[in-house]
């Protein structure tokens, strides 16, 4: 198979390689349409890759690819939803920038016909970002249990693919007021938003001090932010939105924050890479427990997703297909490490 490597400097290189083999609870992908995510270049630089993952070995992220559709090439002994043709997302831990892909079993779905694969490469990482951050951190009504009082909550980056399925799953969830920061994105954040329940677009463009005293005006006593940008900048702002008590931040990257901070909000990051860290066989009860309860809240959300779109209860995040096949990938890496792109996802057709 054809399999594209992203060096540091976001050149690639085409390789022919072998067909992966799935491992018992794994599902192997024949590609059809890769989604491109800003982790995919972050984690094609070896020094940036490390910061990211730590302990996990750099070159792991020579394919950093993590979401494709397709049909089912092959499937582990311990996988009984899916069998050989069948039409699948998947979000992996970085195998997906080739012909065929290494689909966990726990964050694989069926897809349904009406959804084009272009459409389903656009939720996969993104989607369940936005769910970890909401459901697991944040601990929001989930959508099949949706709020029955006024919930504000403020998302920093609400066009970004994820903070605009942030604000999707909490519609979804009836979790309202929700004040959704954003920037050249604002049209597009608008049209996700019900105004009649008080949720409000407010432009980063006029500065952080109009952001912080426009959401204390509406919301002087925040209980839950969602940060799906998580720079120095944008985490700055959100602190001082929260309230000092009973606040719950949740960050999409870890970021340092002022002292005085750790003894008021409660600050969370949730990192989906986490879905994939192995079971070492030096890991704590607890460390495996907490593995297994992710996989299981993946698992959830991944078939959640998959009826959502049976039903067209839940849109796709604007896309725009990149020419050149694999050879349009790296000129794609570059636009999303530049910022060139917003509220809008990279697709990269590899085969039909």
């Amino acid at each position: 198979m054809k399999e594209a490597i992203v060096l540091p400097s976001l050149e690639v290189e085409i390789l022919d390689s072998q067909i992966p083999t799935p491992g018992d609870e794994e599902v192997i992908v024949r590609v059809v349409a890769i989604g491109l995510n800003p982790i995919d270049w972050k984690g094609a630089d070896p020094e940036v890759a490390i910061q990211l993952h730590g302990h996990l070995k750099a070159k792991q992220y020579a394919n950093p690819g993590k979401d494709v559709a397709g049909y089912v090439h092959a499937v582990g002994s311990k996988v009984y939803e899916f069998k050989p043709g069948d039409r699948v997302q998947s979000t992996n831990h970085g195998s997906g920038f080739a012909e065929y892909s290494v689909g966990p079993r726990h964050t694989t779905y069926i897809l349904p016909d009406s959804v084009s694969f272009d459409v389903a490469v656009t939720f996969g990482l993104s989607y369940i970002t936005a769910a970890l951050n909401l459901y697991k951190e944040l601990r929001l009504p989930e959508p099949w249990v949706p709020a029955e009082d006024p919930t504000p909550l403020v998302i920093y980056g609400a066009a970004s693919s994820v903070g605009a399925f942030a604000v999707k799953l909490a519609s979804l969830s009836n979790i309202h007021p929700i004040y959704a920061v954003a920037g050249r994105g604002t049209e597009f954040v608008e049209s996700l938003l019900d105004s009649s329940k008080g949720d409000r677009v407010i432009d980063y463009r006029e500065g952080p001090g109009f952001v912080t005293a426009e959401i204390q005006r509406l919301a002087p006593k925040l209980e839950y932010g969602l940060d799906a940008i998580s720079t120095p900048d944008t985490t700055s702002v959100m602190v001082k939105l929260m309230d000092p008590v009973k606040g719950r931040l949740s960050m999409v990257l870890p970021q340092e924050l002022p002292p005085q901070v750790a003894a008021g909000i409660k600050t969370t990051v949730s990192f989906a890479p986490a879905l994939w860290e192995p079971n070492d066989v030096n890991s704590s009860e607890v460390e495996r427990r907490d593995l297994t309860a992710l996989k299981s809240f993946a698992h959830v959300y991944f078939r959640y997703l998959s009826d959502a779109l049976a039903n067209g209860i839940i849109s796709h995040h604007p896309f725009e297909v990149v020419d050149g096949g694999f050879g349009g990938i790296s000129r794609a890496l570059e636009d999303l490490r530049d910022g060139k792109n917003s509220a809008s996802k990279y697709v990269i057709r590899v085969s039909e």
